[in-house]
């Protein structure tokens, strides 16, 4: 979803999937009222793993 703006999954938490490898940066962005409020950016390693899906609440 590059370039775009999601919410969240469900309250609090983002579940995505890919399939490239290697180093990734991911940013965030916090938009109140139309307007960006806060942001940042980690660097995210993305290998051969996988992640126990949350249950639903």
């Amino acid at each position: 979803m590059r370039g775009q703006i999601l919410d969240s999954s469900k309250r609090g938490v983002r579940i995505e999937h890919s399939d490239f490898k290697g180093e990734h940066v991911v940013e965030c962005y916090v938009v109140k009222d139309g307007v960006v409020v806060a942001r940042d950016r980690i660097d995210v390693p993305i290998g051969n793993t996988s992640v126990k899906r949350a249950s639903a609440l």
